[in-house]
């Protein structure tokens, strides 16, 4: 599957814009993306390793409420994170 990133998660990413895994769930996915690039895994997920509720996860361009950590992918598929920006 392909992962495209945007904003801090593109800084994150070492400015790659799309990253291909092999993987078979997001989970597994996560876990491979966060090994190569450490520096997503602390923006990314919380300190018990769930998708931190700032991010929204599109997956072939449909946000997905509540996606499953579980749920199954397929190497055709595109993963985007969509992150709440805030200011003041």
């Amino acid at each position: 599957m392909i992962f495209d990133f945007h904003g801090i998660l593109l800084r994150s990413a070492n400015n790659q814009r799309s990253i291909s895994i092999a993987a078979s769930t997001l989970d597994t996915a996560l876990d491979e993306l966060t090994r190569q690039f450490p520096d997503l895994k602390r923006i990314l997920l919380d300190n018990s390793g769930r998708l931190r509720r700032a991010h929204r996860v599109c997956l072939n361009g449909q946000v997905l409420a509540q996606p499953d950590n579980a749920m199954s992918l397929s190497e055709d598929d595109r993963v985007e994170f969509l992150t709440a920006i805030a200011g003041g």
